[in-house]
């Protein structure tokens, strides 16, 4: 049987080794991921694309059962994902430690990548604006539709990629500078449930509470995942 799962890119890192769990365990369910920014998921799943579970940001979920695609009594709060900052392996890393600080790093970055269709750019461009650097860094800035930021690090086009942590790691050749300070960070909250139209409830169920497991958990955190209860 297949699972067909609509999630959002913070969880594609630490599923390249959760999957191999999962398939051990249940050898007779297959899952089919995917891997999408949560604005792109909520626009497909109401153009009327089908899947059994929905893995998004808390806030594509809430409307997501508003609407009566996602079962409430199903939903479970899943991870914090929090928001940082990648450079070239190799590169100096700069200092982000204060928000003053990150100031001066941004400013005198060539280029700066971030993707405005997934969570973390929009609250990026968010910090952007309350930072009073939104237009000089727009200007130069290289602003992607969707997918990882660092990639933009590999091929060039910039300095500094701004995404969430699990999601700079999906790219190789690259090396994390740290989180956002505290005063810009806003760690993006990801919840799960059943599709209403799934035809395989029950094993979309059972795919949930494994999520909640002390394994998952431990491989979540490996990719500065925050467990959400």
């Amino acid at each position: 049987m297949e699972l067909t799962l609509y999630s959002a890119l913070a969880l594609s890192a630490p599923f390249n080794t959760l999957v191999r769990h999962w398939q051990d365990a249940h050898p007779e369910t297959q899952l089919t991921f995917r891997w999408h920014p949560s604005t792109i998921i909520e626009k497909e799943l109401n153009a009327g694309e089908q899947a059994d579970v929905v893995i998004a940001t808390v806030e594509t979920l809430d409307r997501l059962i508003e609407s009566g695609l996602a079962a409430k009594d199903d939903r479970i709060e899943v991870v914090d994902s929090p928001i940082g900052i990648a450079v070239l392996a190799g590169t100096p890393h700069p200092d982000i430690s204060t928000r003053e600080r990150l100031i001066d790093t941004l400013l005198a970055a060539r280029s700066v990548s971030w993707s405005e269709a997934g969570a973390s750019g929009v609250w990026f461009s968010h910090v952007l604006k309350q930072l009073n650097i939104d237009a000089e860094l727009r200007a130069r800035g290289t602003v992607i539709p969707a997918g990882f930021t660092a990639e933009q690090l590999v091929n060039g086009n910039a300095d500094l990629a701004v995404q969430q942590l699990s999601e700079l790691l999906m790219v190789s050749g690259v090396e994390i500078v740290g989180a956002l300070p505290p005063e810009t960070q806003q760690p993006v909250s990801i919840s799960a449930s059943v599709l209403n139209k799934t035809t395989h409830s029950e094993p979309a169920r059972e795919f949930l509470a494994w999520l909640k497991t002390p394994q998952v958990t431990d491989i979540f955190s490996q990719f500065g995942l925050v467990r959400r209860d």
